[in-house]
């Protein structure tokens, strides 16, 4: 299917942020942070859980307003270059993470830059419906979590290829990955800068107005049952997918001794999974629907990361291998890792597009950056509390996989939440009824 010019664009922006989750906060830098710059591998793994928790925390409390007050102003693409600009610059600077350098602020450029990443997605979202139809909603966000994940993808090619050349700066590869994904913002958010559409100005942003919309919107939303349990639903299972993906590849590095090359191949792989889930995704959006699909995929990554967490340097899903460990990728345990992670990845695309095609068309028009930072809000609300909670019992347990598994608890609950919703356009009509409960089912 052909795609606008607008279109085109406008599938490119998630691409400007996945290299910065894909680099930084999953594969690459983040067991680089854990093994390396930390002093210890437990020690560096409690700190990076309480950087990614306030992460969390900041954009719980910040999102809301945001997208409200660019709703006053109407206009969104001058707070999408500002957010980029931020995202580039807080990404450059982790060229200068090396060993022995204060920890802080290290943490801190990773959290600017995972804030100001998850503005951009927010602000991105919101012109989707500027950019498609309706009833193209779901493919183009189909399409867009694919082309994100082929921008991982290629990255992670480049920090492999980077990670094996014979290069005397030290951790060259692990240090480039903030630059690297500077890079991609500024090649995948321009296009839409130069040439997508944006809503016309209506005046300059207002920081009550938008505070007042966003009670207003905040308390409209409250009033359909529907919306709350999918409020409620994305809130908790973005909690358990953030922790996977947050410590998983850290887990790796701990229990498997990976490499910078090692864990590149296993991000790739994951990454792979990814694209292809993605493409699926939007392919069975229209023929599952949203909420199906979301439940969908959240089967999938609670069966994924049940496996992982049953996976170490002994066990394949709990039995006993008899293979130790050796050259990098070599044991059956090993494998059974990579294996749950592209089970994961799969199910993560399918529940970020059904759930992101629900909330846009659950937006009333005009709300639609009030919505999506509804939608981040939920996405991180309670996102500090999972880190926090893997940080402390990783401290507590000397072990990084207790912590991990209230993922299962998070997902769970996500899971029963969206069992109990109906479908989206019964929802739509809820809304737009104001305080009318919807009708009928999927």
């Amino acid at each position: 299917m052909r795609l606008t010019r607008g279109e085109a664009a406008w599938a490119l922006t998630e691409a400007a942020n996945e290299p910065y989750f894909n680099l930084i906060i999953r594969y690459v830098f983040a067991p680089y942070f854990a093994t390396t710059l930390a002093a210890g591998a437990v020690e560096g793994a409690s700190l990076w859980a309480y950087a990614v928790g306030a992460t969390g925390l900041v954009i719980a409390l910040t999102a809301p307003v945001l997208g409200s007050v660019a709703d006053s102003g109407a206009r969104l693409k001058p707070w999408l270059a500002a957010v980029g600009l931020l995202t580039a610059v807080a990404t450059l600077s982790l060229w200068f993470a090396v060993p022995g350098v204060p920890l802080l602020p290290v943490a801190l450029a990773v959290m600017v830059g995972g804030i100001t990443a998850e503005y951009m997605n927010m602000f991105s979202n919101a012109l989707l419906p500027v950019c498609a139809r309706q009833d193209r909603l779901g493919l183009l966000s189909g399409i867009a979590f694919a082309l994100a994940q082929m921008a991982g993808l290629l990255v992670l090619l480049l920090v492999l290829a980077l990670a094996r050349a014979d290069l005397t700066t030290p951790h060259v590869a692990d240090r480039l990955a903030g630059p690297i994904a500077a890079l991609a913002v500024i090649l995948c958010l321009g296009p839409y800068l130069l040439l997508g559409p944006d809503r016309p100005g209506r005046g300059r942003p207002s920081l009550a107005r938008g505070v007042s919309e966003l009670r207003a919107t905040l308390a409209e939303a409250w009033t359909s049952r529907d919306i709350r349990l999918f409020l409620l639903g994305r809130m908790v299972a973005a909690d358990g997918m953030a922790i996977v993906f947050a410590f998983g590849a850290v887990l790796a590095g701990v229990t498997f001794g990976w490499s910078a090359a090692t864990l590149a191949v296993f991000g790739l792989v994951i990454t792979v999974f990814g694209v292809l889930g993605g493409f699926l995704g939007g392919f069975l959006d229209r023929r599952l629907g949203a909420r199906r699909l979301t439940l969908s995929g959240i089967a999938l990554i609670l069966v994924g990361t049940a496996s992982v967490i049953l996976t170490d340097e002994q066990r394949l899903f709990g039995v006993p291998t008899g293979a130790s460990l050796g050259k990098p990728l070599a044991s059956p345990q090993e494998w059974g890792f990579l294996g749950a992670g592209a089970l994961i990845a799969v199910g993560a695309a399918f529940a970020v597009a059904g759930m992101r095609t629900m909330m846009a068309a659950l937006a009333p028009p005009g709300k639609v950056a009030a919505y999506f930072g509804l939608y981040s809000f939920v996405g991180k609300a309670t996102a500090f509390v999972g880190p926090f909670l893997v940080g402390l019992i990783t401290s507590a347990t000397g072990s990084l996989r207790p912590g991990i598994a209230i993922a299962l608890a998070f997902l769970l609950a996500g899971y029963l939440l969206f069992w109990r919703l109906r479908s989206p356009k019964s929802v739509l009509a809820g809304v737009h009824e104001r305080g009318k409960e919807p009708a009928g089912g999927e």
